[in-house]
């Protein structure tokens, strides 16, 4: 079994943001100089605080966007990245991976928000993110989670996908992709599971991908997302892997 590692440490040069475990966080120039800081906000949540620390760091006339289902980006000199990360780091936020780990976790409102929701969709973000911030991978690793069919974040189009049950269960789908020139949706393989559960099957689910990415890395070279190993490996391995957690 593969033992996953996890690593949020990073070193800021004033150039680039370096992690000598491979994963790539936030920070990045932009053509037009700027650097631009993609924040971690699992669901799309911001505290007021964190919202008021985001606006000083821009400034009055300063630039946030939204990318990855409402993570934040900012967009400021490269000679105020350093003071920047001291306050978002008191704020309680921290930089997003842009690749090499789980990405922002992407969330309609749910339960308490939305009426048609089946399921509290903001917690299990949160979460999941908990559990797997920073958790070194091949390649990018997008979740998306839904509470209800109407299915506001197309958590077929993630590599990993969970929509809300009645009963505090969920759907799960597995190598999706929103991207690329190829889009695709994942494959359903399996109803009904409860919500204590999910951490360990998403933990699991992790594994197998990176064993598989090890396994066929000759093959498919650098950049291995869950459905390149899929291609490979199909998605009975998987399956048999979640029913090995939901008999445990």
């Amino acid at each position: 079994m593969t033992e996953l590692v996890q690593d949020s440490n990073f070193d800021w040069t004033g150039g680039e943001a370096t992690c000598t475990s491979g994963i790539i966080w936030g920070i990045a120039e932009q053509t037009n100089g700027l650097m631009a800081l993609l924040l971690n906000a699992p669901g799309g949540v911001l505290t007021g605080r964190q919202v008021k620390v985001i606006g000083e760091i821009v400034g009055d006339n300063g630039i946030v966007k939204n990318s990855r289902r409402m993570a934040p980006i900012l967009l400021i000199p490269k000679e105020r990245v350093a003071l920047a990360l001291v306050q978002l780091e008191e704020a309680g936020l921290r930089l997003a991976s842009l690749h090499g780990s789980v990405r922002n976790i992407v969330s309609c409102p749910g339960k308490g928000f939305s009426k048609n929701s089946r399921g509290d969709t903001l917690e299990l973000a949160q979460a999941l993110d908990t559990e797997f911030y920073g958790t070194v991978l091949p390649w990018d690793f997008k979740i998306g989670i839904s509470g209800c069919p109407r299915n506001c974040s197309g958590v077929q189009c993630h590599d990993i996908g969970l929509m809300a049950e009645p009963r505090r269960r969920f759907s799960l789908w597995i190598g999706g992709t929103e991207s690329g020139m190829n889009p695709r949706h994942g494959a359903l393989i399996r109803k009904g599971i409860a919500r204590a559960q999910v951490p360990a099957v998403v933990l699991r689910i992790l594994e197998r991908y990176s064993e598989g990415a090890e396994e066929y890395k000759e093959e498919l070279g650098k950049r291995i997302r869950l459905y390149n190993v899929l291609e490979k490996t199909g998605v009975e391995r998987f399956e048999d892997a979640v029913a090995e957690v939901l008999a445990e």
